[in-house]
């Protein structure tokens, strides 16, 4: 008896993917490893990146928010400015980037202590600068300081 050719491929096929089952078990298992490692390399380049520290440790101001921060510069701006015999005229909030603070302020007194006011500002811990600045005389002597501190809060 003669067999048909289409049992006869099936018979081999059948004998085929017997032999062929180990090594497509492990293909399959080294599929799903795979599939599971891109899985978490992707969610790990999905997560946003942490931004990079604006300033090296112990210079930024230290506070939680950036009315706090807001709060530290006025009270290191008072502290300065009543220690060198400056009148402070006027502090408000200005407008400045992430992880920054700013504050306009208006101070006068006698030039050499309202100089003194500014250096002692820029010199000091946590570190601020005047972004904005300039100096003009006042009726009756002295001079008025104008300008913008900034300071990083995070």
């Amino acid at each position: 008896m003669k067999l048909p050719p289409l049992v006869v491929g099936g018979i081999a096929g059948l004998v085929l993917a017997v032999l062929l089952a180990p090594f497509t078990g492990a293909a399959w298992g080294d599929l799903t490893r795979f599939r599971a490692e891109h899985a978490v390399l992707a969610a790990e380049a999905a997560r946003p990146a942490a931004p990079p520290p604006l300033l090296a440790p112990g210079l930024a101001l230290g506070v939680a928010d950036p009315a706090a921060g807001r709060a530290a510069i006025m009270l290191r701006t008072r502290a300065l400015a009543q220690a060198g015999g400056v009148l402070v005229e006027e502090m408000s909030a200005a407008p400045s980037p992430a992880g920054v603070v700013a504050l306009r302020i208006r101070v006068s007194g006698a030039e050499k202590a309202v100089v003194a006011f500014a250096d002692a500002l820029e010199r000091g811990r946590p570190l601020m600068r005047m972004r904005s600045w300039r100096i003009e005389p006042i009726p009756g002597g002295g001079v008025r300081l104008i300008g913008e501190v900034v300071a990083a809060w995070q």
